[in-house]
């Protein structure tokens, strides 16, 4: 009986030790996270339940959560003037015209905000070929790190 209590009182520790964090992003146009004690879900008014559980006072409905997105983030750095990007939409290749001689770095994201590719540049006319990429909208991002200035430029590939 002493061993029954003990085991029983050491399963009660290890489960009020534990920690559950329920952390995803949703698409949406409301919602809310809540947060009790160890444990906090995020939520979107307007999901698809799926499925409901209750544990306990604790009822979770699961429903359709979008995947973890990424924000582009760069250094807010001043606007670069004085470029063309070209064609623009593009099927192949598109040039890229700056205003100076100087070195550049230029990022191509998708949409969903992951990096693509990452090239630098010293010339005045660059070019990139992009024909491997399917159809889509991606931001090319350019970065005069010397002048601490960038330019974001939203790119369709047909």
């Amino acid at each position: 009986m002493k061993t029954l209590i003990t085991i029983i009182i050491f399963f009660i520790l290890v489960s009020a030790a534990g920690q559950t964090v329920i952390k995803k992003s949703s698409l949406s146009t409301a919602g809310d996270s809540q947060t009790a004690g160890n444990t906090t879900v995020v939520y979107a008014i307007g999901e698809v339940a799926i499925q409901e559980q209750t544990q306990g006072n604790i009822s979770v409905s699961e429903g359709f959560v979008g995947p973890d997105l990424s924000v582009l983030g760069i250094e807010d750095y001043g606007d670069l003037n004085g470029i063309e990007v070209y064609p623009n939409p593009v099927e192949d290749i598109f040039t890229v015209s700056l205003s100076a001689n100087r070195s550049y770095e230029f990022y191509l994201y998708d949409i969903n905000g992951k990096q693509i590719w990452v090239k630098n540049g010293d010339k005045q006319t660059q070019q990139f070929n992009i024909e491997n990429l399917q159809s889509a909208v991606y931001l090319l991002v350019i970065v005069d790190r010397n002048h601490q200035k960038k330019k974001i430029v939203k790119l369709q590939k047909e």
